[in-house]
């Protein structure tokens, strides 16, 4: 069986292909992107529903006060790790893919949910389904990026900052 087979079948992730992409644009000085792909514009965007705006008043909503320092300092640490890595297409790629994973598990599985479930539940979800499986894509990483728990738990709020996210 070809390698480049076997390998795709026990990863199916994209996330190390682009990495690779990511590594050698980095490596060659391949920045090009002036804006965002389409799939990383839609979260730049901020969404106009809600009458919750912001990050800290959706914490303090979901009886989450005591996590509002951490939060505006993990949202900036992905703000600027995005502003640092917007011009080279594939890190781009990999942000919208993470970011979009973190909309759909908070759109069909704690949004819907979360007032039938405690607070443990809620956080239980998104270790299982946004911040593992994020940090197991990434892998190792290169030394030009990597992501960490801070990074995506900054995805998280980033994206409840621009009403994407809401605990309740």
């Amino acid at each position: 069986m070809n390698l480049a087979w076997t390998t795709c079948l026990t990863n199916s992730s994209q996330i190390p292909g682009l990495l690779e992409r990511l590594d050698e644009e980095i490596s060659h000085g391949d920045a090009c992107i002036d804006g965002f792909i389409d799939d990383l514009q839609m979260f730049q965007d901020r969404r106009s529903s809600g009458t919750l705006v912001g990050l800290e008043a959706k914490l303090n909503d979901a009886d989450r006060a005591d996590q509002v320092e951490g939060a505006q300092e993990k949202k900036e640490l992905f703000a600027k790790l995005l502003a640092k890595m917007q011009h080279y297409p594939s890190a781009q790629k990999i942000f919208a893919l993470f970011l979009a994973r973190i909309n759909d598990v908070f759109e069909n599985h704690i949004s819907p949910h979360a007032s039938t479930m405690d607070r443990q539940k809620i956080d239980q979800i998104i270790d299982e389904k946004i911040i593992m499986p994020t940090i197991s894509d990434m892998g190792s990483g290169f030394e030009h990026f990597t992501l960490n728990h801070a990074h995506v738990r900054g995805m998280i709020y980033w994206l409840a900052d621009r009403c994407y996210v809401r605990w309740s």
